[in-house]
């Protein structure tokens, strides 16, 4: 099965099976990227790190998730548009 068909089968799913496509394969990305180690890679541990003394350093820099989350959709939604090969 190509790419495309791949793509063509999802986009026709009804929303929530397209949801529980995507839970699933977040779940499994690291056995189909052939990664079974587990491991975060160092750089990407040492900013989870970083933004972790951050926050604890300055909480009043950090936003609810309630007030993100509708704004990085819409910022997300707004890149989506701009690259034609996105969906």
């Amino acid at each position: 099965m190509s790419v495309e068909q791949i793509e063509t089968s999802v986009l026709q799913l009804p929303q929530a099976d397209r949801r529980r496509f995507l839970n699933w394969l977040y779940e499994h990305e690291d056995e189909l990227l052939g990664s079974d180690d587990g491991e975060i890679h160092p750089e990407v541990q040492a900013e989870i790190l970083r933004r972790r003394e951050e926050a604890l350093a300055h909480p009043e820099k950090l936003e609810a998730w309630e007030s993100a989350f509708p704004r990085m959709k819409q910022r997300f939604n707004e890149l989506r548009r701009q690259n034609p090969y996105a969906r």
